[in-house]
């Protein structure tokens, strides 16, 4: 695995794609998309879905207040599509849970019928 600072390859004043980054980097997408996922931990990263790319959030004090307004929307675009997300996997999760809670409870109702002593 290569040591690429993705960083590197992001823009705060263009949206760059995956597609872009993996060209760009020699890197497979998914290590792509994990460098992005990583790299969002101490970084703010705008993305949107209805636009392909990410790019980084500009500096704040090096903006006018029009411009800061507008990073601000951007911001909060990407982070209600965050939510989005999160809701979306979490009704997910709900099915994985309620799966192996199933499973559990088949795998007692067995132990239980397999200690129940019989009269043969």
């Amino acid at each position: 695995m290569k040591n690429i600072e993705i960083e590197n390859y992001l823009s705060s004043t263009r949206y760059t794609t995956r597609k872009e980054l993996v060209e760009k980097t020699g890197l497979s997408d998914r290590e792509v998309r994990r460098k992005i996922s990583e790299l969002k931990k101490y970084r703010v990263v705008l993305y949107n879905s209805s636009r392909s790319g990410y790019r980084l959030a500009k500096e704040l004090k090096s903006m006018s207040s029009i411009e800061r307004e507008e990073e601000i929307k951007q911001v909060e675009h990407s982070l209600n599509d965050c939510k989005s997300r999160t809701k979306q996997l979490n009704k997910q999760k709900r099915k994985y849970i309620a799966y192996l809670k199933k499973a559990e409870q088949i795998k007692l109702e067995e132990e239980n019928y397999n200690h129940i002593p019989r009269i043969d």
